[in-house]
């Protein structure tokens, strides 16, 4: 719980708000490739990850498509359907062992009434996912594979050392043949 903690701290809580809000959280641990939620299901927690990391993703025509790499010290969630509480066309999965907390869509809305500080928080959170959403479209646009993939090495390394090839190739637009083709080349 200390990452969540210090994340909480970071937003200038005292210490007894932090441990009311850490109560509010549940913790459980996961195994590799487990779901954390499933396409179908309403995502009625957020997920903040201690330990470890989970991909969202969206399954198109029988084909898995990794959209996020989230890990330590984020929170994540199906966004559209945690917000507007609809059935979610996407799945979260862990990629390894994760220690996470969740918390329910109920108690998130009452901390946000509760703590404005989380409320600007969050929005904070929303906002730069949105502009890493954005900048991801013009880099599938605007830069070919090897390039893409230079960038991804360079700004994000973590992606590479834990993601499987198929979720990297995915995440990128590629094939795998194609991911393993590049990965030699740049040896």
């Amino acid at each position: 719980m200390e990452n969540l903690k210090a994340s909480l701290g970071s937003l200038g809580l005292n210490d007894a708000d932090i441990v009311s809000i850490c109560s509010m959280f549940r913790f459980k641990e996961y195994a590799k490739n487990e779901y954390l939620l499933r396409e179908g299901q309403m995502a009625n927690k957020i997920f903040f990850i201690e330990k470890g990391s989970v991909i969202l993703g969206d399954e198109l025509e029988d084909k898995f498509v990794t959209r996020h790499l989230a890990k330590e010290k984020e929170f994540v969630t199906s966004l559209a359907s945690f917000s507007k509480e609809t059935v979610s066309r996407e799945f979260l999965k862990t990629l390894e062992p994760s220690h996470i907390y969740a918390m329910s869509k109920k108690d998130f809305d009452l901390l946000l009434q509760r703590y404005p500080t989380i409320n600007q928080f969050f929005q904070q959170v929303i906002f730069d996912t949105l502009i890493k959403c954005q900048q991801r479209i013009t880099d599938l646009i605007s830069l070919d594979a090897k390039e893409y993939y230079q960038d991804i090495l360079q700004n994000h390394p973590e992606y590479i050392l834990r993601m499987p090839q198929y979720d990297l190739a995915s995440y990128m637009g590629i094939e795998p043949q194609s991911l393993s083709r590049l990965k030699k080349a740049s040896e």
